[in-house]
């Protein structure tokens, strides 16, 4: 049984463990899976895990994501990615936003590891989709349930506009959207294990809401970015190195902190597509 404390009445939670030695994984992570459904972000601190045991941990859950196409990876770890910022490489996921649900298949979870952090600054923020369903007025409960959200790269669109490269800006967006692709989903889901209800949104990738004109789009969007954007759905979490955070990305959305210029900040990260728990 593992020590649990709570974080915040809406999601997080520490929790305790002696180790993530090969014996004790099973068990380890069965216990950290219904850690996961009832607090939606779970924290391990100050642990000084291996990049193989990272990666056996995060295979306990389900299937493990490819190599990532653009970041690095650990040394001798391909489906590690290695994210390192500084000055002169500032990251470029400094706002709310739930991973890729812009794919066919969403990611399951994220396990992310503090190699090296800051002084000061670099915090991760992480919102619950739950409370952000429970918190809507019930007209909006309904509203809401009718209809569904277009997604597609979004914020990416910078990564490919910024005039970095020769090639002209349009050709790179015309090249990207096809690969990114789009999904449409409903803005009120349901959790594939525990049944309950949350709201679907995301600022960073969700471009129009379907059945909608632009205008009418538009503002409901902002909407629901300010009703997500509110203190009580959050929590933050100041890093240490060695600290893993693993989280529901089915059900949250997180915002790290880019504060800590020109100081350097390491992380690993090793993201499950599939859910093993899950029937398909």
């Amino acid at each position: 049984m593992l020590k649990i404390q709570r974080l915040s009445p809406a999601l997080g939670a520490i929790l305790e463990t002696p180790g993530f030695d090969e014996a004790s994984l099973p068990a380890l992570a069965d216990a950290a899976y219904e850690a996961l459904l009832e607090h939606q972000v779970i924290f391990f601190r100050g642990t000084d895990i291996s990049p193989a045991a990272h990666l056996a941990f995060a295979r306990a859950f389900g299937e493990i994501d490819e190599p990532h196409p653009i970041y690095p990876s650990v040394d001798g770890y391909d489906h590690i990615v290695k994210l390192e910022n500084n000055s002169d490489t500032p990251p470029d996921t400094n706002s709310w936003h739930t991973d890729l649900t812009y794919k066919r298949v969403q990611p399951f979870a994220s396990i992310l590891v503090a190699r090296t952090v800051p002084e000061l600054g670099g915090d991760t923020l992480w919102s619950s989709l739950y409370a952000a369903y429970d918190r809507l007025p019930n007209g909006m409960k309904t509203d809401l349930s009718e209809l569904e959200a277009i997604h597609d790269l979004g914020d990416f669109r910078n990564t490919f506009s910024d005039g970095s490269t020769n090639t002209p800006s349009e050709e790179r967006l015309n090249d990207a959207l096809p690969r990114f692709g789009h999904q449409v989903r409903p803005l009120v889901d349901h959790h594939p294990i525990t049944g309950r209800p949350f709201l679907n949104f995301n600022e960073a990738f969700v471009t129009h809401i379907s059945g909608l004109t632009t205008n009418e789009s538009n503002s409901l969007r902002v909407w629901l970015a300010n009703h997500m954007n509110r203190p009580e759905l959050q929590v933050r979490w100041r890093w240490q190195a060695g600290d893993i955070a693993m989280w529901d990305n089915r059900i949250t959305m997180h915002y790290a902190v880019a504060d800590y210029y020109p100081a350097y900040r390491c992380m690993n990260r090793v993201t499950v597509v599939r859910d093993r728990r899950v029937q398909i």
